[in-house]
Protein backbone atom coordinates (compact mmCIF):
# COMPACT_ATOMS: atom_id res chain seq x y z
CA UNK A 1 0.00 0.00 0.00
CA UNK A 2 2.97 2.28 0.93
CA UNK A 3 4.30 1.45 -2.99
CA UNK A 4 0.90 2.59 -4.23
CA UNK A 5 0.77 5.96 -2.25
CA UNK A 6 4.13 6.86 -3.60
CA UNK A 7 3.34 5.78 -7.06
CA UNK A 8 -0.07 7.96 -6.90
CA UNK A 9 1.69 10.74 -5.30
CA UNK A 10 4.46 11.20 -8.25
CA UNK A 11 1.48 10.53 -10.85
CA UNK A 12 -0.60 13.45 -8.88
CA UNK A 13 2.24 15.92 -8.97
CA UNK A 14 3.16 15.11 -13.12
CA UNK A 15 -0.49 15.54 -13.42
CA UNK A 16 -0.47 19.10 -11.28
CA UNK A 17 2.71 20.08 -13.48
CA UNK A 18 1.38 19.05 -16.88
CA UNK A 19 0.08 22.67 -17.38
CA UNK A 20 1.70 26.07 -18.67
CA UNK A 21 3.61 27.54 -15.98
CA UNK A 22 3.82 30.87 -15.29
CA UNK A 23 5.94 32.99 -13.14
CA UNK A 24 3.88 34.06 -10.30
CA UNK A 25 2.91 30.31 -9.82
CA UNK A 26 6.44 29.02 -10.08
CA UNK A 27 7.34 31.80 -7.31
CA UNK A 28 3.82 30.60 -5.47
CA UNK A 29 5.23 26.86 -5.87
CA UNK A 30 8.58 27.88 -4.32
CA UNK A 31 7.81 30.09 -1.72
CA UNK A 32 5.83 26.47 -0.28
CA UNK A 33 8.32 24.09 -1.36
CA UNK A 34 11.80 26.09 -0.48
CA UNK A 35 14.31 23.39 1.99
CA UNK A 36 16.02 26.67 2.80
CA UNK A 37 13.15 28.98 3.34
CA UNK A 38 11.49 26.13 5.45
CA UNK A 39 14.64 25.98 7.87
CA UNK A 40 14.47 29.38 8.20
CA UNK A 41 10.84 29.64 9.57
CA UNK A 42 11.71 26.90 11.77
CA UNK A 43 14.70 28.65 13.15
CA UNK A 44 12.53 31.48 13.51
CA UNK A 45 9.91 29.59 15.40
CA UNK A 46 13.02 28.27 17.69
CA UNK A 47 13.48 32.35 18.47
CA UNK A 48 9.71 32.49 19.15
CA UNK A 49 9.84 29.99 21.87
CA UNK A 50 13.04 31.32 23.89
CA UNK A 51 11.44 35.07 23.81
CA UNK A 52 8.26 33.06 25.39
CA UNK A 53 10.70 31.05 27.50
CA UNK A 54 12.62 34.08 28.46
CA UNK A 55 9.32 36.53 29.28
CA UNK A 56 8.55 33.52 32.50
CA UNK A 57 11.63 35.05 33.99
CA UNK A 58 9.41 37.75 35.20
CA UNK A 59 6.44 35.65 36.67
CA UNK A 60 7.25 33.26 40.14
CA UNK A 61 8.64 29.87 39.94
CA UNK A 62 6.77 27.04 41.63
CA UNK A 63 8.48 23.90 42.95
CA UNK A 64 7.14 20.37 43.41
CA UNK A 65 9.24 17.94 44.82
CA UNK A 66 8.63 14.59 46.56
CA UNK A 67 11.97 12.77 47.66
CA UNK A 68 12.88 9.33 49.94
CA UNK A 69 15.82 9.26 52.08
CA UNK A 70 17.16 6.99 54.23
CA UNK A 71 20.39 7.08 56.44
CA UNK A 72 22.29 6.57 58.70
CA UNK A 73 24.30 9.98 58.88
CA UNK A 74 23.01 11.15 62.89
CA UNK A 75 22.76 14.56 62.13
CA UNK A 76 20.33 13.87 59.17
CA UNK A 77 18.88 11.20 60.53
CA UNK A 78 17.90 13.08 63.73
CA UNK A 79 16.79 16.20 61.51
CA UNK A 80 14.25 13.55 59.54
CA UNK A 81 12.61 12.45 62.54
CA UNK A 82 12.73 16.11 64.23
CA UNK A 83 10.68 16.85 60.53
CA UNK A 84 7.93 14.01 61.30
CA UNK A 85 7.59 15.77 65.06
CA UNK A 86 8.47 12.41 66.00
CA UNK A 87 11.61 13.46 67.90
CA UNK A 88 11.85 13.64 72.17
CA UNK A 89 14.05 14.13 74.87
CA UNK A 90 14.12 10.35 75.04
CA UNK A 91 14.49 9.24 71.34
CA UNK A 92 17.11 12.18 70.89
CA UNK A 93 19.30 9.87 72.63
CA UNK A 94 19.60 7.32 70.35
CA UNK A 95 22.03 10.45 68.60
CA UNK A 96 23.29 12.19 71.28
CA UNK A 97 25.12 10.63 74.46
CA UNK A 98 22.77 11.81 76.88
CA UNK A 99 24.18 8.55 79.47
CA UNK A 100 25.72 11.20 81.65
CA UNK A 101 22.18 12.43 83.17
CA UNK A 102 22.09 9.02 84.52
CA UNK A 103 23.85 10.16 87.28
CA UNK A 104 21.62 12.80 88.38
CA UNK A 105 18.06 10.52 87.94
CA UNK A 106 16.34 8.52 90.10
CA UNK A 107 17.13 5.42 87.90
CA UNK A 108 19.17 5.34 84.71
CA UNK A 109 17.54 7.02 81.29
CA UNK A 110 19.52 6.77 78.56
CA UNK A 111 21.62 4.42 76.67
CA UNK A 112 24.73 4.67 74.41
CA UNK A 113 23.67 6.37 71.35
CA UNK A 114 22.74 3.66 68.16
CA UNK A 115 22.63 5.73 65.73
CA UNK A 116 20.16 3.51 63.75
CA UNK A 117 19.06 4.38 60.19
CA UNK A 118 15.87 6.01 60.02
CA UNK A 119 13.19 6.72 56.47
CA UNK A 120 11.64 9.89 55.48
CA UNK A 121 9.41 10.88 52.89
CA UNK A 122 9.66 14.42 52.16
CA UNK A 123 6.94 16.26 49.94
CA UNK A 124 7.88 19.96 49.13
CA UNK A 125 6.26 23.06 47.60
CA UNK A 126 9.33 25.50 46.74
CA UNK A 127 8.38 29.40 45.09
CA UNK A 128 10.63 32.47 43.96
CA UNK A 129 10.05 35.54 43.08
CA UNK A 130 12.42 38.24 41.31
CA UNK A 131 11.58 41.27 43.22
CA UNK A 132 14.53 43.64 42.26
CA UNK A 133 17.32 42.80 39.32
CA UNK A 134 18.37 45.54 38.11
CA UNK A 135 16.88 45.95 35.08
CA UNK A 136 18.29 42.42 34.26
CA UNK A 137 15.21 40.47 33.18
CA UNK A 138 13.27 43.26 31.23
CA UNK A 139 16.41 43.59 29.59
CA UNK A 140 16.78 40.04 28.85
CA UNK A 141 12.94 39.92 27.47
CA UNK A 142 13.64 42.84 25.21
CA UNK A 143 16.65 41.05 23.59
CA UNK A 144 14.83 37.93 23.23
CA UNK A 145 12.09 39.73 21.41
CA UNK A 146 14.17 41.72 19.37
CA UNK A 147 16.33 38.71 18.11
CA UNK A 148 12.60 37.44 17.35
CA UNK A 149 11.77 40.58 14.99
CA UNK A 150 15.58 40.26 13.22
CA UNK A 151 14.67 36.40 12.63
CA UNK A 152 11.55 37.61 10.97
CA UNK A 153 13.91 39.63 9.02
CA UNK A 154 15.67 36.86 8.18
CA UNK A 155 12.78 34.76 7.16
CA UNK A 156 11.88 38.12 4.96
CA UNK A 157 15.50 37.61 2.93
CA UNK A 158 15.52 34.54 2.27
CA UNK A 159 11.88 34.87 0.62
CA UNK A 160 13.77 37.55 -1.22
CA UNK A 161 16.68 35.23 -2.10
CA UNK A 162 14.38 32.70 -3.59
CA UNK A 163 11.80 34.65 -5.71
CA UNK A 164 15.30 35.88 -6.96
CA UNK A 165 16.49 32.22 -7.97
CA UNK A 166 13.21 30.77 -9.42
CA UNK A 167 12.51 34.70 -11.40
CA UNK A 168 16.25 34.11 -12.84
CA UNK A 169 15.49 30.48 -13.52
CA UNK A 170 12.62 31.03 -15.33
CA UNK A 171 13.61 33.90 -17.77
CA UNK A 172 16.36 31.54 -17.91
CA UNK A 173 13.38 29.50 -19.65
CA UNK A 174 12.01 31.78 -21.69
CA UNK A 175 15.48 32.90 -23.21
CA UNK A 176 15.70 29.08 -23.89
CA UNK A 177 12.11 28.80 -25.71
CA UNK A 178 12.57 32.28 -27.64
CA UNK A 179 15.96 30.61 -29.35
CA UNK A 180 13.96 27.26 -30.04
CA UNK A 181 11.37 29.71 -31.72
CA UNK A 182 14.37 31.48 -33.50
CA UNK A 183 15.76 28.41 -34.71
CA UNK A 184 12.90 27.55 -36.31
CA UNK A 185 12.45 31.17 -37.95
CA UNK A 186 15.66 30.44 -39.25
CA UNK A 187 15.43 27.13 -40.87
CA UNK A 188 12.05 28.36 -42.53
CA UNK A 189 14.53 31.16 -44.08
CA UNK A 190 17.04 29.35 -44.79
CA UNK A 191 14.80 26.68 -46.40
CA UNK A 192 13.27 29.04 -48.39
CA UNK A 193 16.86 30.20 -49.84
CA UNK A 194 17.26 26.40 -50.78
CA UNK A 195 14.20 26.53 -52.81
CA UNK A 196 15.20 29.05 -54.69
CA UNK A 197 18.71 28.14 -55.46
CA UNK A 198 17.11 24.93 -56.37
CA UNK A 199 14.93 26.76 -58.50
CA UNK A 200 17.30 28.82 -60.19
CA UNK A 201 19.85 25.57 -60.76
CA UNK A 202 16.83 24.09 -62.60
CA UNK A 203 16.39 27.12 -64.58
CA UNK A 204 20.34 27.54 -65.34
CA UNK A 205 20.77 30.47 -62.86
CA UNK A 206 22.82 29.21 -60.47
CA UNK A 207 25.27 26.58 -59.72
CA UNK A 208 24.42 23.14 -58.36
CA UNK A 209 27.16 24.38 -55.41
CA UNK A 210 24.81 27.06 -54.61
CA UNK A 211 21.73 24.45 -53.91
CA UNK A 212 24.51 22.10 -51.76
CA UNK A 213 25.73 24.93 -49.48
CA UNK A 214 22.02 25.72 -49.01
CA UNK A 215 21.21 22.16 -48.20
CA UNK A 216 24.19 21.80 -45.62
CA UNK A 217 23.26 25.24 -44.05
CA UNK A 218 19.52 23.91 -43.62
CA UNK A 219 20.78 20.56 -42.17
CA UNK A 220 23.12 22.35 -39.59
CA UNK A 221 20.45 24.83 -38.67
CA UNK A 222 17.82 21.64 -38.32
CA UNK A 223 20.65 20.43 -35.41
CA UNK A 224 20.25 23.85 -33.60
CA UNK A 225 16.76 22.97 -33.52
CA UNK A 226 17.70 19.79 -31.12
CA UNK A 227 20.00 21.24 -29.48
CA UNK A 228 17.86 24.40 -28.56
CA UNK A 229 15.15 22.23 -27.54
CA UNK A 230 17.58 20.02 -25.15
CA UNK A 231 18.57 23.59 -23.49
CA UNK A 232 14.87 24.23 -23.43
CA UNK A 233 14.41 21.13 -21.31
CA UNK A 234 17.40 21.90 -18.93
CA UNK A 235 16.36 25.59 -17.99
CA UNK A 236 12.76 23.69 -16.65
CA UNK A 237 15.07 21.16 -15.00
CA UNK A 238 16.74 24.36 -13.61
CA UNK A 239 13.69 26.08 -12.70
CA UNK A 240 11.94 23.25 -11.01
CA UNK A 241 15.22 22.71 -8.67
CA UNK A 242 14.55 26.51 -8.33
CA UNK A 243 11.11 25.88 -7.03
CA UNK A 244 11.93 22.40 -4.99
CA UNK A 245 10.00 20.44 -7.23
CA UNK A 246 10.66 16.50 -7.16
CA UNK A 247 9.73 13.71 -9.33
CA UNK A 248 8.71 15.76 -12.25
CA UNK A 249 9.65 15.83 -15.79
CA UNK A 250 10.70 18.69 -17.27
CA UNK A 251 9.02 17.79 -20.75
CA UNK A 252 5.70 18.02 -18.92
CA UNK A 253 5.55 21.89 -18.53
CA UNK A 254 5.76 25.04 -20.64
CA UNK A 255 6.58 28.26 -19.49
CA UNK A 256 4.54 31.18 -20.56
CA UNK A 257 5.19 34.95 -21.12
CA UNK A 258 6.72 36.60 -23.28
CA UNK A 259 10.23 37.96 -22.69
CA UNK A 260 9.69 41.64 -22.33
CA UNK A 261 11.77 43.81 -20.74
CA UNK A 262 9.65 46.65 -18.52
CA UNK A 263 11.76 49.37 -17.06
CA UNK A 264 11.97 51.50 -13.50
CA UNK A 265 12.02 54.82 -13.53
CA UNK A 266 13.24 55.35 -10.22
CA UNK A 267 17.01 57.20 -9.80
CA UNK A 268 19.74 55.14 -8.05
CA UNK A 269 19.47 57.61 -4.95
CA UNK A 270 15.73 56.13 -4.89
CA UNK A 271 17.73 52.41 -4.95
CA UNK A 272 20.09 53.58 -2.58
CA UNK A 273 17.65 55.26 0.08
CA UNK A 274 15.26 52.20 -0.44
CA UNK A 275 17.75 49.64 0.15
CA UNK A 276 19.32 51.12 3.62
CA UNK A 277 15.44 51.48 4.93
CA UNK A 278 13.74 48.25 3.83
CA UNK A 279 16.37 45.58 3.02
CA UNK A 280 15.33 42.58 5.75
CA UNK A 281 18.91 41.72 6.19
CA UNK A 282 19.98 44.94 6.95
CA UNK A 283 17.27 46.09 9.08
CA UNK A 284 17.73 42.53 10.95
CA UNK A 285 21.50 43.71 11.59
CA UNK A 286 20.57 46.75 12.87
CA UNK A 287 18.22 44.97 15.47
CA UNK A 288 21.12 42.88 16.47
CA UNK A 289 23.56 45.89 16.91
CA UNK A 290 21.32 47.26 19.40
CA UNK A 291 20.68 44.60 21.49
CA UNK A 292 24.84 43.96 21.33
CA UNK A 293 23.96 47.72 23.01
CA UNK A 294 21.40 45.79 25.30
CA UNK A 295 23.84 43.37 26.35
CA UNK A 296 26.09 46.31 27.62
CA UNK A 297 22.99 46.82 30.59
CA UNK A 298 22.15 42.92 30.54
CA UNK A 299 25.59 42.64 31.88
CA UNK A 300 25.92 45.49 34.09
CA UNK A 301 23.58 44.67 35.83
CA UNK A 302 25.06 41.77 37.79
CA UNK A 303 27.67 44.57 39.63
CA UNK A 304 23.77 45.13 41.45
CA UNK A 305 22.38 43.59 44.24
CA UNK A 306 19.35 41.17 43.94
CA UNK A 307 16.55 41.11 46.08
CA UNK A 308 14.05 37.85 45.62
CA UNK A 309 11.31 36.76 48.00
CA UNK A 310 11.13 32.89 48.31
CA UNK A 311 8.91 30.18 50.21
CA UNK A 312 8.36 26.94 50.99
CA UNK A 313 5.91 24.02 52.58
CA UNK A 314 6.85 20.74 53.18
CA UNK A 315 5.59 17.78 55.02
CA UNK A 316 7.45 15.00 56.51
CA UNK A 317 6.96 11.08 56.96
CA UNK A 318 8.42 8.23 58.57
CA UNK A 319 6.51 5.64 56.23
CA UNK A 320 4.55 6.95 53.08
CA UNK A 321 4.97 9.45 50.36
CA UNK A 322 2.92 12.37 50.27
CA UNK A 323 2.03 11.78 54.48
CA UNK A 324 2.03 14.51 57.22
CA UNK A 325 3.68 13.19 60.43
CA UNK A 326 5.45 16.61 60.36
CA UNK A 327 4.35 20.00 58.40
CA UNK A 328 6.45 22.95 58.12
CA UNK A 329 6.91 26.19 55.83
CA UNK A 330 9.34 29.06 55.23
CA UNK A 331 8.75 32.46 53.76
CA UNK A 332 11.83 35.11 53.57
CA UNK A 333 13.37 37.50 51.37
CA UNK A 334 17.22 37.42 50.25
CA UNK A 335 19.44 40.27 48.99
CA UNK A 336 22.24 39.10 46.97
CA UNK A 337 25.36 41.10 46.28
CA UNK A 338 28.02 39.90 44.27
CA UNK A 339 30.43 42.27 45.99
CA UNK A 340 33.92 40.67 44.46
CA UNK A 341 34.25 37.93 41.72
CA UNK A 342 38.18 38.56 41.10
CA UNK A 343 36.89 41.72 38.55
CA UNK A 344 34.99 38.48 36.16
CA UNK A 345 31.57 40.75 35.88
CA UNK A 346 33.72 44.03 35.14
CA UNK A 347 35.98 42.40 32.30
CA UNK A 348 32.32 40.64 30.94
CA UNK A 349 30.98 44.54 31.31
CA UNK A 350 34.21 46.07 29.08
CA UNK A 351 33.75 42.85 26.75
CA UNK A 352 30.20 43.39 26.04
CA UNK A 353 30.97 47.44 25.13
CA UNK A 354 33.65 46.40 23.02
CA UNK A 355 31.29 43.93 21.30
CA UNK A 356 29.19 46.83 20.86
CA UNK A 357 31.29 48.79 18.95
CA UNK A 358 32.68 45.65 16.96
CA UNK A 359 29.07 45.55 15.62
CA UNK A 360 28.72 49.52 14.98
CA UNK A 361 31.84 49.14 12.64
CA UNK A 362 30.16 46.25 11.14
CA UNK A 363 26.82 48.26 10.53
CA UNK A 364 28.39 51.21 8.79
CA UNK A 365 30.32 48.50 6.86
CA UNK A 366 27.38 46.84 5.67
CA UNK A 367 25.12 49.95 4.86
CA UNK A 368 28.74 50.98 2.41
CA UNK A 369 28.51 47.85 1.20
CA UNK A 370 24.64 47.69 0.41
CA UNK A 371 25.12 51.19 -1.49
CA UNK A 372 27.75 50.25 -3.32
CA UNK A 373 25.87 46.28 -4.28
CA UNK A 374 22.67 48.90 -5.22
CA UNK A 375 25.08 51.30 -7.33
CA UNK A 376 26.66 48.35 -9.38
CA UNK A 377 23.18 47.03 -9.97
CA UNK A 378 22.23 50.06 -11.41
CA UNK A 379 25.05 50.80 -13.74
CA UNK A 380 24.92 47.00 -14.82
CA UNK A 381 21.24 47.74 -15.64
CA UNK A 382 22.22 50.88 -17.78
CA UNK A 383 24.83 48.85 -19.36
CA UNK A 384 22.02 46.25 -20.36
CA UNK A 385 19.65 48.50 -21.21
CA UNK A 386 21.72 50.24 -24.07
CA UNK A 387 23.17 46.60 -25.39
CA UNK A 388 19.42 45.96 -25.45
CA UNK A 389 18.92 49.28 -27.66
CA UNK A 390 21.85 48.89 -29.99
CA UNK A 391 20.56 45.42 -30.63
CA UNK A 392 16.66 46.08 -30.99
CA UNK A 393 18.53 48.83 -33.93
CA UNK A 394 20.85 45.92 -35.50
CA UNK A 395 17.67 43.61 -35.84
CA UNK A 396 16.35 46.52 -38.47
CA UNK A 397 19.37 47.00 -40.10
CA UNK A 398 19.94 43.23 -40.60
CA UNK A 399 16.61 42.43 -41.33
CA UNK A 400 16.84 45.03 -44.65
CA UNK A 401 20.33 44.41 -45.35
CA UNK A 402 19.29 40.47 -45.95
CA UNK A 403 16.06 41.65 -48.08
CA UNK A 404 18.52 43.15 -50.26
CA UNK A 405 21.13 40.55 -50.13
CA UNK A 406 18.09 38.15 -51.28
CA UNK A 407 17.03 40.39 -54.19
CA UNK A 408 20.62 40.84 -55.17
CA UNK A 409 20.50 37.33 -55.20
CA UNK A 410 17.91 36.42 -57.31
CA UNK A 411 19.37 39.02 -59.74
CA UNK A 412 22.38 37.04 -59.53
CA UNK A 413 24.39 39.81 -58.23
CA UNK A 414 25.41 38.25 -54.66
CA UNK A 415 26.53 34.46 -54.33
CA UNK A 416 25.13 32.06 -52.06
CA UNK A 417 27.82 32.45 -49.50
CA UNK A 418 26.83 36.18 -49.66
CA UNK A 419 23.54 34.93 -48.62
CA UNK A 420 24.53 32.73 -45.94
CA UNK A 421 26.69 35.01 -44.23
CA UNK A 422 24.22 37.80 -44.00
CA UNK A 423 21.31 34.85 -42.67
CA UNK A 424 23.80 33.93 -40.48
CA UNK A 425 24.29 37.67 -39.38
CA UNK A 426 20.61 38.22 -39.11
CA UNK A 427 19.85 34.93 -37.05
CA UNK A 428 22.91 35.96 -34.77
CA UNK A 429 21.65 40.13 -34.26
CA UNK A 430 17.65 38.40 -33.80
CA UNK A 431 19.22 35.63 -30.52
CA UNK A 432 21.85 38.79 -29.29
CA UNK A 433 18.35 41.79 -29.05
CA UNK A 434 16.31 37.84 -26.78
CA UNK A 435 19.70 37.92 -24.99
CA UNK A 436 20.08 41.14 -24.32
CA UNK A 437 16.36 41.57 -23.25
CA UNK A 438 17.04 38.37 -20.92
CA UNK A 439 20.44 40.55 -19.89
CA UNK A 440 18.08 43.78 -18.90
CA UNK A 441 15.38 41.34 -17.04
CA UNK A 442 18.14 39.79 -14.95
CA UNK A 443 20.02 43.17 -14.47
CA UNK A 444 16.90 44.84 -13.46
CA UNK A 445 15.93 41.36 -11.08
CA UNK A 446 19.63 41.76 -9.41
CA UNK A 447 18.55 45.74 -8.58
CA UNK A 448 15.42 44.78 -7.07
CA UNK A 449 17.32 42.29 -5.15
CA UNK A 450 20.06 44.17 -3.79
CA UNK A 451 17.71 46.93 -2.63
CA UNK A 452 15.49 44.44 -0.99
CA UNK A 453 12.28 45.36 -3.59
CA UNK A 454 11.59 41.59 -4.32
CA UNK A 455 7.86 41.03 -3.29
CA UNK A 456 5.65 37.82 -3.62
CA UNK A 457 2.38 40.06 -4.66
CA UNK A 458 4.13 41.24 -7.41
CA UNK A 459 6.06 39.27 -8.84
CA UNK A 460 9.60 41.07 -8.59
CA UNK A 461 9.13 44.19 -6.95
CA UNK A 462 7.79 47.90 -7.62
CA UNK A 463 9.67 49.17 -10.64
Amino acid sequence: MRRVGVILSILMATVAFSKELTLKEAIDTALKNSYQLKASKKLLKSKEYEYKATKGLRWPTLKFTEMFMRTNVPGWAMMNELNQHRLTMLSSAKYVNMTAMNYIMPAPMFSNPSYPEWNNWQTKLEFKLPIFTAGKIPTGIKMRKKEYDAAKKDVKRTEQKVIYDVSKAYYGALLAKEAIKLAKEAYKSVEKHYKTAKSMYENGLAIYADVLRAKVYLMDVKSKITEAENQYLVAKKGLLLAMGVEDVNPASIEVVGELKFHDTDKSVDYWEYYAINNRPDFQALKERVENAKRMVKFVKADMYPMVGAFGTYQMDDKDNPFGSDGTGWTVGVALTWNVFDGFKTLNKYKAAKETYKYYSHQKKGFEEFIKFSVFKAYANLQTAKEKLKTAEQNVEWAKEILKVTETRYKNQMATMIDLLDTQTMYDKVKFEKSKATYDANIALLDLLFQAGALKKENNGGEK
